[in-house]
């Protein structure tokens, strides 16, 4: 955020570093998966995948981007700001590079909005504009989890994952699960969390020296206003903007289905018979633990975890292979291509997002 204050390109190698970090982490742990997991089936499951499936999940991943692109294209219409979609495109794959190459993703917002505001667009309408994206997909996500819970309550390869634990089993992981939710309720809910925090940073040396308590009050004030934002912007979008809001969901939904439906490709393509469906659904969760663990690209978390979700799914030989292209598909990709982006970006920065003399003219000016 201080580089979007300070009107300063962000720091290249700070994100080059924390990128390869996650890389290195990340293949640490799939290549210890792997260790784990190769037996001589593995090698009878690649001679059998299916290589039509190749270039359908890369196409998958790149209309995910450009749908990413779009939704950015489509708010900054509604809100009357005319971005290209080239200039979309840009600040959408750079964002990606940036929530991909950084500690629970924090870099992906920064570099949004800094590039917004080089496009001209202000701070509190680019905030505003991804506070609504937000809810969005939250929506998208929020109609989806009826949907994969029927899937999975219906379809008895998915039931017998947990009926076939032993009832303890089911129970703790039933209780944590229950606890979790109503500690995080009781955590937030009661402002718990403000008090905490606000403790921490008065009891620390460091804290104190740096006026953490009074930046945090900062903060809480700033998170208000923000929500208040968020809340005025999707009416108006809802009222006035109606079907750009229709088309944000409708991109949301490509996106999500496309990114998502990497690993169930993954898995047709491997001959698995048992229905991927949920696994969209799973996903998402997956992403969300990602962005929990302070480490870019989750720092191997999401790959064990995986693990064990597909220990359940697909033979022990071959889910390492799965992990590794699923990995590389939806995060190995994605780190890639929006590197690649961003590095061009910001050598050509002048030229995708000229200053407001190098516009060019419309006729109501001339």
């Amino acid at each position: 955020m201080a580089d979007i204050q300070n009107n300063s390109s962000p720091r290249l190698g700070k994100y080059l570093r924390y990128g390869l970090q996650g890389v290195t982490l990340c293949i640490l742990a799939t290549v210890v998966i792997l260790f784990f997991t190769v037996e001589s089936e593995t090698w009878n499951h690649i001679a059998q995948f299916n290589w039509i499936f190749a270039p359908i999940i890369l196409v998958c991943i790149f209309i995910a981007w450009l749908c990413n692109g779009g939704r950015i294209w489509i708010n900054s219409k509604a809100l009357g700001h005319q971005l290209t979609y080239k200039q979309a495109i840009s600040v959408s794959m750079s964002t990606e590079f940036g929530i991909a190459a950084s500690p629970a993703g924090m870099g992906g917002t920064a570099l949004r909005l800094y590039l917004l505001k080089k496009a001209h667009v202000p701070l509190t309408t680019s905030a505003s504009m991804l506070a609504a994206d937000v809810v969005v997909d939250l929506t998208f996500f929020g109609l989806l989890t009826p949907i994969a819970i029927f899937f999975i309550f219906r379809d008895q390869n998915w039931t017998s994952m947990f009926t076939e634990l032993p009832g303890w089993q089911m129970a703790l992981a039933g209780g944590l699960v229950l606890a979790g939710l109503i500690g995080m309720v009781v955590f937030f809910q009661t402002g718990l969390w403000s008090k905490v925090i606000h403790a921490i940073a008065t009891a620390t040396p460091t804290g104190r020296r740096r006026r953490w308590p009074g930046k945090f009050r900062h903060f809480r004030w700033e998170l208000k206003r923000s929500m208040r934002r968020t809340w005025l912007i999707t009416r108006f979008l809802f009222r006035r903007r109606r079907s750009a809001l229709v088309i944000n969901f409708c991109l949301a939904s490509v996106q999500w289905l496309c990114r998502y439906g990497a690993l169930p490709l993954i898995l047709l393509a491997f001959g698995s018979l048992k229905n991927p469906f949920p696994l969209l659904f799973i996903q998402g969760f997956l992403f969300l633990f990602a962005m929990l663990v302070f480490l870019p690209g989750g720092g191997g978390g999401v790959e064990v975890a995986t693990y064990f979700i597909l220990s359940r799914f697909v033979p022990e030989s071959m889910v390492g292979l799965v992990l590794l292209l699923w990995r590389f598909s939806t995060y190995h990709l994605y780190l890639i291509g929006g590197g690649a982006v961003f590095f061009y970006v910001s050598g050509h920065m002048n030229r995708i997002f000229p200053t407001k003399e190098n516009l060019p003219k419309t006729k109501e000016s001339d």
